[in-house]
């Protein structure tokens, strides 16, 4: 009787284990986006870069500087070309893999985090920028 019970438990823990499969769960999609480049650092100077991306489907999710979101409810945030303007950075998205970032000079005593939030489907991606003080 022992013998049965045991292997009626390797069994079930077997057929559970072979049964159970892996569900994608939100944002657990494999990268679809394909940036160039992820992180940059900028020295205090004005500066600029341009970042490709392999898929022009993305669309823009979020953008923060030092931590504090700005609003893009403006922003047509899915076209292949779009332009966003601040005092202290530019992006400006062409031909839907492009998008070329400006820095303005960083005068301030500490140093400016630019990030850019990207997604595409349930795939979420971004690109930070470090500028020195």
């Amino acid at each position: 009787m022992k013998n049965f019970i045991f292997y009626l438990v390797i069994l079930l823990v077997g057929f559970c284990t072979i049964s159970c499969k892996k569900n994608r769960i939100d944002g657990d999609w494999d990268d679809n986006i394909k940036l160039s480049q992820k992180i940059v650092n900028f020295d205090s100077e004005a500066s600029s870069i341009i970042i490709t991306t392999k898929s022009t489907n993305w669309w823009l999710n979020d953008i923060s500087i030092n931590g504090k979101s700005m609003d893009i409810t403006n922003i047509e945030v899915g076209a292949k070309n779009f332009v966003v303007n601040n005092l202290d950075f530019q992006i400006e998205r062409k031909e839907g893999n492009k998008i070329t970032i400006s820095l303005t000079r960083n005068n301030s005593n500490s140093e400016r985090i630019l990030q850019i939030g990207l997604q595409n489907g349930n795939y979420f991606d971004g690109i930070k920028i470090v500028q020195s003080k």
